[in-house]
């Protein structure tokens, strides 16, 4: 007969690593006994959100669909739960940057980004999606898993030069807060924005624009701040922006990426990331994992110092307890 488990998890909450319109992420350790200890990330919901059930119908929809994902690049989910203080997903941790934060620093110096390395971390990035979209039940049925929220912020690159995905199983339930508060128009493909119908070729357009800002160190539709909606809508892309020195495959696998019509567009994740992969490896050679983090280490010496986390912004050494049937999601309806 299996020995009864403990009666609480308890995350020891070591900072605050950001703080956005749904809710906040902390870097946590999670306590065991025998001094057990591992370094998570949880990403809290907003009380608001957490009471408004359509929300949180969607968001454990979401949660369950992709509970099974195991891929190098994306990040990893290994809890969803409910405590005093509403719903949290506990995920890996990822020790890096932003890809974001990647593109602002390499704009406000006016340095480029070598294309290798734009057209490598998008590829790593494809092959993620190209995983979570080819899922299929265990009746053999695809899932249509579609991420819905591509974007610069999601993209993070680990100080080993690993580009992962975040946030999976988040984005159908924030479609309503993205829509109520501006969210991420700026990577909405043309459907997403309008009858908000999509599939993962939705997810294709999201990372040309991603890639294109990679390549343009600016996006796509900055020209069109003010109406982003409508830009989105219209599939409005700034193509003088992007540099004359862009290579043509890789032009032409933007623009393929960036079609208007879904059926324009690629026809499935992994050829898109054959082609990218094509571009930087037909020559036998190319960039890896140890080429992005030797160009970040060139570049981005701070990551690799002791002490250059950002500062804490919660009470380091707090304590989250979560009573284990709280995280069972059965017990949601109960």
């Amino acid at each position: 007969m299996p020995k009864k488990l403990e009666d609480s998890i308890t995350f020891r909450i070591e900072r605050t690593i950001a703080a956005g319109g749904m809710g906040s992420v902390y870097e946590a350790r999670q306590v065991g006994a025998a001094d057990f200890e591992k370094r998570v990330a949880i990403k809290t919901i907003l009380p608001e959100f957490s009471a408004d059930r359509r929300f949180v119908d969607l968001f454990i929809q979401e949660a369950k669909l992709v509970a099974d994902l195991v891929h190098e690049n994306i990040v990893q989910i290994y809890q969803f739960g409910l405590s005093q203080d509403g719903y949290y997903i506990v995920m890996e941790y990822i020790s890096g940057m932003p890809l974001a934060e990647f593109i602002r620093v390499h704009a406000a110096t006016k340095q480029a980004i070598p294309e290798e390395l734009a057209v490598f971390i998008v590829s790593r990035i494809a092959r993620g999606l190209a995983y979570a979209h080819s899922r299929v039940d265990r009746q053999g049925a695809p899932m249509g898993i579609v991420h819905r929220d591509v974007c610069p912020n999601n993209i993070l690159i680990t100080t080993e030069g690993l580009p992962k995905l975040a946030d999976f199983g988040i984005a159908k339930a924030a479609t309503q807060v993205i829509r109520a508060r501006g969210g991420k128009k700026s990577y909405m493909s043309p459907e997403q924005a309008g009858t908000g119908q999509v599939d993962f070729r939705s997810d294709i357009y999201s990372l040309g624009l991603v890639l294109f800002e990679l390549l343009a160190q600016r996006a796509a539709r900055a020209l069109w701040a003010d109406q982003l909606i409508e830009a989105a809508r219209e599939g409005r892309v700034d193509w003088a922006a992007l540099p004359e020195t862009v290579s043509p495959p890789v032009r032409a696998v933007l623009e393929r990426m960036l079609q208007l019509k879904p059926l324009w567009r690629y026809g499935a994740t992994d050829q898109l990331a054959y082609d990218l992969e094509y571009i930087i490896y037909h020559k036998g050679y190319g960039p890896t994992v140890v080429t992005l983090e030797t160009y970040l280490r060139r570049h981005f010496a701070g990551l690799y110092q002791a002490g250059s986390a950002p500062p804490r912004l919660a009470m380091a050494g707090d304590t989250i307890a979560i009573p284990t049937s709280a995280t069972e999601l059965a017990a949601e309806d109960s």
